[in-house]
């Protein structure tokens, strides 16, 4: 009959995703150094355990806790992202083993077997269960020494050579199959197996004597980082050791060896709630680590301007936020009333082809999977991370847009440069976007977004997909604007009011005039009680003190912990710039200059030049003393 008293741990270090069923039991490791204890899982520093030497021995502070905390007659270890396949059909691996999957869902597991009755079923024919060797060939290595020595820069092998001499001296009849495995072309590497009781206590026994002996030997002081994890390392060629031996003196072993999965996403922020039951006010920005300043300044706004009757929900969705940045932000914003999330998205745009024009960045793209990424919210706003909120957001969220995609403001700028502005352009929204009314254009900074109405419409791989279908001027706008034809709220200008830049030549009150009159009006109405102000454009007040509109911005910028941080930013701006008064003609910021291929000057990248840059790079190559001559025309001009 098939055995229920079968225990496999999931070793954890960060929240995720977890596999849940009675045979399974998360655990945190390094419970005793962490500042939070996850819920709903067990940690490791309770009872007898080496809990605090983590850093050293990763997750086998697991292994050694349920070797002396708990009675199994199985036992089995994973990984928050590595599981088990045990499936007995072989499914499709990548080239380094693992049976790649994007996450942890209810149809994957199935497929891997992992449900409980396969579990029973599978687990109790078996002494020992073990993952499939790697092919040291296909890591580029002959031997496991060779990829040791040649391959794992993190491995000293002054450490193999001192463990090797344990091993000789204490354990002598091991001597042999530490030979034997070290010289194979098959590796036994992540520390994960089911093993029946009696093999596993004798296991850990041998093993942890090994390690701690190695540990107390010596001072690891020198080590780095990743040096440090010098027992988690060795570890896993000391489990391929024990197997060779073990499969040499026990011809009668019942032994399998199963696949390894690896989970691309493990998150539970891709199943994110509501913050709060009731009056719950979703507030998604998209912002990297070098932008954090900047949002935080937004959210200082927005706070500023709430309601102790409203919760503000605010998520950040990023791809690299620091944890640290992440924690200032979070003790930043402490009210009752609001929470503020952080929603890694990353997997979305791996080996997405998206082009980043001018100055924008993949950050641009976030909004475009929030139907996927926040599944269980219908309705939500979306704000760019350069604005400032002069009145409660949750205003703004009251609004009722129907069955519409999306609620937006138009687009000031797009209706100027198509009606008299900018010929280049009316050529793009005739020939490229195809809009039956251009002037319906919106600008995508502030969003009401029907993420409901949106999950019925389009699939979120559509519209990546149709994000990378073409060269778009603005990118997300353009595509947005596209998808959103005819399902369209508009909203009061005052909601997105775009602030004046200018230079000698031209600004954005110029090109604005050129609009249909309503639209211009609308405008210059909004400009003089704004409920949302959009430093949209390169003169930002964090570079430019005294840009239009910046008191807004400084008003709330203070009162951030970035205070010191945005001022410097300006300082150093202006220090770099003959003059920080907008009106002359400003140097561009970092973030608003593109580079292009052969001049070794940055140098400023609006829409309408985009397709000057790709003639540039098409049809003069580099080398050419056509482009030579480019160089020092663009060196004179951009000067």
């Amino acid at each position: 009959m098939p055995n229920s008293n079968i225990k496999i741990f999931i070793s954890c270090h960060k929240e995720c995703t977890l596999l849940k069923n009675k045979y399974i039991y998360p655990i945190q490791v390094g419970s005793a150094l962490a500042d939070k204890r996850f819920p709903d899982m067990l940690h490791d520093d309770v009872g007898d355990n080496i809990s605090s030497l983590n850093p050293m021995y990763c997750e086998l502070t697991a292994q050694y806790w349920a070797w002396k905390n708990v009675d199994a007659d199985y036992y089995g270890f994973m990984h928050y992202r590595r599981y088990f396949s045990l499936n007995s059909m072989r499914l499709p691996e990548d080239p380094f083993g693992n049976i790649v999957m994007d996450n942890i869902t209810e149809e994957n597991i199935n497929k891997l077997c992992l449900d409980e009755t396969n579990i029973e079923n599978i687990v109790s024919k078996y002494d020992v269960i073990t993952l499939i060797p790697n092919d040291m060939k296909s890591l580029d290595s002959d031997s496991v020494l060779d990829h040791a020595k040649n391959h794992s820069p993190y491995h000293r092998m002054e450490d193999l050579d001192e463990i090797i001499e344990i091993i000789k001296k204490k354990y002598p009849e091991y001597a042999e199959a530490t030979t034997k495995y070290l010289n194979s072309s098959k590796g036994y590497f992540c520390n994960m197996y089911i093993l029946k009781k009696e093999i596993f206590q004798k296991y850990c026994s041998w093993l942890f004597d090994i390690l701690e002996t190695h540990r107390k030997s010596k001072s690891f002081d020198d080590y780095s980082i990743d040096e440090y994890r010098v027992s988690g390392f060795w570890a896993e060629r000391l489990w391929g050791i024990y197997l060779t031996y073990l499969l040499e003196h026990n011809p009668k072993l019942r032994y399998k060896e199963v696949q390894k999965t690896f989970f691309e996403k493990t998150s539970d922020d891709l199943n994110i709630s509501p913050a709060f039951a009731t009056n719950n006010i979703p507030v998604i920005f998209a912002a990297d680590d070098n932008y954090v300043s900047i949002v935080s300044t937004a959210i200082q706004s927005l706070i500023s301007n709430g309601n102790v009757r409203n919760n503000y929900d605010i998520i950040i969705l990023n791809q690299n936020i620091s944890e640290i940045n992440q924690k200032k932000m979070q003790a930043a914003f402490t009210l009752a009333n609001s929470s503020i999330r952080f929603i890694n998205v990353k997997e979305y745009f791996k080996d997405r082809s998206l082009v980043t024009p001018a100055h924008f960045t993949v950050e641009i793209y976030f909004r475009l999977v929030m139907p996927d990424v926040l599944k269980k919210y219908d309705k939500v706003i979306y704000l760019d991370s350069d604005l400032i909120l002069t009145e409660d957001i949750a205003n703004l969220y009251d609004t009722e847009i129907g069955d519409n995609l999306v609620a937006a403001v138009q687009d000031v700028d797009s209706a100027g440069c198509y009606k008299e502005f900018d010929p280049d352009r009316k050529q793009y929204f005739d020939n490229v976007l195809q809009l039956k009314d251009p002037y319906s254009y919106f600008n995508s900074g502030v969003l009401i977004m029907n993420l409901q109405e949106f999950r019925k419409t389009y699939s979120t791989e559509y519209i990546l997909k149709m994000a990378e279908s073409s060269n778009y001027i603005f990118p997300d706008q353009d595509v947005l604007n596209k998808l959103c034809e005819n399902r369209t709220y508009y909203l009061a200008p005052s909601w997105n009011t775009m602030m004046n830049h200018q230079s000698e030549t031209v600004s954005r009150l110029k090109v604005a005039k050129m609009a249909p009159r309503k639209i211009y009006l609308d405008y210059i109405e909004a400009r003089k009680h704004p409920k949302i102000v959009h430093y949209a454009g390169y003169q930002k007040p964090w570079l430019y003190f005294d840009c239009d509109m910046s008191e807004h911005f400084w008003t709330y910028a203070r009162q951030t912990i970035f205070w010191e941080d945005l001022l410097l930013c300006g300082i150093e701006k202006k220090a770099n710039s003959s003059s920080n008064v907008p009106t002359g003609n400003p140097t561009p910021a970092p973030s608003t200059v593109a580079w292009v291929e052969g001049i070794e000057e940055p140098i400023y990248l609006d829409g309408v030049m985009i397709k000057f840059i790709k003639f540039i790079n098409n049809k003069l190559p580099v080398g050419s003393s056509r482009r030579n001559c480019m160089k020092k025309i663009a060196k004179l001009f951009f000067h």
